[in-house]
Formats: structure tokens, C-alpha cells, sequence
């Protein structure tokens, strides 16, 4: 007799079960079938990539003494944002030195080691800050190894994973109350010039201390470089910032100044709907305006999620953005999963995100014609909407983002 209330009270728990299983092997499947796509990427990008290439030349000049800049200085290549050479802080090529001992091929898969931590860091700091539902964690899985920029970096050998992983630990850092964390943001920006448009957003909160330990932690990481390579810091800053301070119209280039050149300025590479005299000035209107939107648009929101709105303006705002550069999206997009999540996925913000990982992994890929170097290919690229859309699909796809994360990233 005792054995009936045991039988009755397993019989409803049996579904529960099911569901709990069910959900489970279709999680694993998700992640699985985007983990085997993402190795499929990482195994055919290979371990010898252009941009390692300019590294392992930087770290090798480190041992020999030799000048870092003087390939990029004396390249014959009249854009300086195209030519084929080192062009990064001194601080970096001391900090990939031990590379430049290794042969190229372990180099390389030491390099792709390295970015895949650097990733899979990021990526647990922001799901420990969390703390999301195992159908969020999916999401963000599948959300992360699909990600088309992801896959450029990875084959193009580039060190954007580690500036966001330094970003993702100022960022969390700051909104769990320690000041000290902004010292990460300096040492990006110290690494990639990029990331010191945080100092905007430190300023604007009136982070004060904040804003001191990202200086100092810029200026600590950057000292570090002129300690070791005064000639080469003095070269940095004083030729080789301003030579790519004025950005490029090449069409890869998906930054607003980008954007901008290709149709407001003549250049050689698109016919520009116009001529605008001042574009620099029109920059800044636009980017004054965006800041300005960012700041209405997140009154009242968490600290993190009024940062992570913040962070598409770094590829925006710069001078220069290549697809790879916006691996520094990640950081908001898994957070904006993990908020509609705990919202129970509303459709209208669920759609949205969606719409805009497509933009990213699906639209910036479409073939359009003409193209590259095939007749027609300068004039389409401003005077066919079609092609001036899917071009431009990654600036387009990260206005959108950075215009909807306050949505995406609110609480309820």
C-alpha cells in the first residue's frame, strides 16, 4: 500500500523529464552544429595570415633592433590605411616579441590559441555577471561562433579579441563597483587607439575615477612602449597616427567617416553623391549627436547595460573600421540575449536582434554584382541602392544595433 502514493506521485514528473531531455538535446544540437561550422572556419583560415605576417615582422624588428615603421613609412602605397606593414603602438610588438622566436606556423597557431582565450574569457565574464537561463547561454553560443566578423578575424589573424576582452573586463568591472577595473579600458586603448572613445562615456556618467584609471592605465601600458622604444613612440605618434587619422573610402572601411568619404568626398574609389567641404566638421555633428542620443536614450538604465549601449559607437566613431574591428560588438549582443531572455523573449525585440545577426552573418555576405574590379563596380557602389546597402551592411547593421541596444539591454 505504501508503494501507490510513491507510482502516483512519479507518474506526472515523467513529462517533466521528457521536456527537461528534450530541451537539452536540442540545446547541445545548436551548439554543436555552430561549434563544427566555427571549427570549420578556424581550420580553414590556417595558422599564416597578412595581418600575423606584419606582427611577427614587428616582434622579429624587436629583437634585431631594427624600426618598426619604417615599411609602412616608405611603402609606396599612397593609401596609408591599405599598406601591407606594422601599424600599432610599439607596446604591441613588445607584447608579441616571444612570437617572433617561434617559427611561423607555431606563431600562427599560437596566435589563433591566444584570440580563442581571449574570446572564451570575454565570454565567461559576461555570462558570470549574468547568470542567464540555459536557453540564453544557446543563444549567445550559437549568436557568438556564427558571427561573421568573428570568422574574419579569425582568418585574417587580427588581435581584436584581445581589445574586447580588456573592454569586457573594464566594462563588467565598472558596473560591478570597482573603479580600479577602467585601468582594462586604458590598456586597450593603449593596444588600439579605438577603445579611448570609452573615456567619452567614463566623462559623460561622471565616472571621475574611472576616468583616471583608464588614463592611467593608458599611459602606464603606452609608457611601457616609450621605455623601450622611444624612436619607434615618437614615430607612432607623430607620423604614423596622423597618416590613418584621416580614414580611408576604401569600401571595406564600414565606419561612419567611411561612410562618409565614399559620398560626400572625391576620392578613388566611389563617385560621391556630393562634395562636401568640411566633412570632418559634418563627423562630428553626427557623432555629437549620437552621444547625445546614447545619453537620453539610457537614462535610468543598469550601469552595464548603459555601457554595453555605449560600445557600438567605438566602430562608428573611428577612422577606420574593417569587418574584423567589430568583434567588438559580442560583448552587446550577449547581453542583449540575456536581457530578452529574462524578459521571456518578447517577440518584437527578439525579431529585432535577429534581424540584426542576419545584417551581420547573412546580409554583409550577399553577392552582388558588379563586382570587384568588373565594369561598373566604382559607380555601383553609391549609385545602386542595392549594392550601397549590402556594401554597407556592417556599418548599417551596427547603427542599428547601437540605435536599438537601449531596447535590447532594458531590465523589463
Amino acid at each position: 500500500m505504501s508503494t501507490r502514493p510513491s507510482a502516483a506521485r512519479a507518474t506526472p514528473a515523467t513529462p517533466t523529464v521528457g521536456r527537461i531531455r528534450l530541451a537539452f538535446v536540442a540545446q547541445a544540437g545548436l551548439v554543436g552544429s555552430a561549434a563544427a561550422i566555427y571549427a570549420i572556419v578556424l581550420s580553414q583560415a590556417g595558422p599564416m595570415h597578412q595581418d600575423l605576417g606584419a606582427y611577427l615582422a614587428a616582434a622579429r624588428a624587436i629583437w634585431h633592433g631594427q624600426p618598426l615603421y619604417s615599411t609602412f613609412l616608405h611603402h609606396p602605397f599612397p593609401d596609408p590605411t591599405l599598406r601591407p606593414a606594422y601599424i600599432y603602438p610599439p607596446v604591441f610588438a613588445v607584447l608579441v616579441a616571444p612570437l617572433g622566436l617561434l617559427s611561423d606556423f607555431v606563431a600562427g597557431v599560437v596566435w589563433l590559441l591566444i584570440g580563442q582565450v581571449a574570446l572564451a574569457a570575454a565570454l565567461v565574464i559576461v555570462l558570470r555577471s549574468c547568470r542567464p537561463a540555459s536557453w540564453a547561454i544557446t543563444a549567445v553560443l550559437c549568436a557568438t561562433l556564427t558571427f561573421y566578423p568573428l570568422w574574419v578575424d579569425a582568418a585574417q589573424g587580427q588581435a581584436n579579441l584581445l581589445v574586447m576582452l580588456l573592454v569586457t573586463i573594464g566594462v563588467v568591472g565598472i558596473a560591478q563597483g570597482r573603479p580600479r577595473a577602467a585601468a582594462a579600458l586604458g590598456a586597450a586603448a593603449a593596444l588600439k587607439l579605438t577603445p579611448a572613445i570609452l573615456l567619452v562615456w567614463l566623462l559623460v556618467d561622471r565616472r571621475v575615477r574611472e576616468g583616471a584609471w583608464m588614463v592611467a592605465g593608458m599611459a602606464a601600458v603606452t609608457g611601457v612602449g616609450a621605455l623601450l622604444r622611444f624612436q619607434d613612440t615618437l614615430a607612432f605618434f607623430g607620423q604614423v597616427v596622423p597618416a590613418l587619422a584621416s580614414g580611408t573610402a576604401y569600401y571595406a572601411n564600414q565606419s561612419l567617416a567611411g561612410i562618409l568619404r565614399r559620398v560626400v568626398t572625391p576620392n578613388p574609389y566611389t563617385r560621391p553623391w556630393t562634395v562636401f567641404g568640411w566633412p570632418f566638421l559634418l563627423l562630428a555633428v553626427i557623432a555629437i549627436g549620437l552621444t547625445v542620443w546614447w545619453f537620453w536614450r539610457t537614462r535610468g538604465h543598469s550601469s552595464l547595460a548603459r555601457s554595453a549601449a555605449f560600445i557600438p559607437l567605438l566602430p562608428l566613431l573611428s577612422a577606420v573600421t574593417w569587418p574584423h574591428h567589430l568583434v567588438i560588438l559580442l560583448p552587446v549582443i550577449w547581453l542583449s540575449i540575456v536581457a530578452i531572455a529574462a524578459r521571456e523573449w518578447p517577440l518584437a525585440p527578439t525579431l529585432v536582434l535577429a534581424a540584426v545577426l542576419i545584417v551581420f552573418d547573412v546580409v554583409s555576405r550577399w553577392p552582388v554584382r558588379p563586382g570587384f574590379n568588373q565594369p561598373g563596380f566604382k559607380l555601383a557602389q553609391t549609385a545602386d541602392p542595392a549594392v550601397f546597402l549590402v556594401a554597407n551592411s556592417l556599418f548599417f547593421g551596427t547603427l542599428i544595433l547601437f540605435l536599438a541596444s537601449p531596447w535590447l539591454l532594458r531590465s523589463r
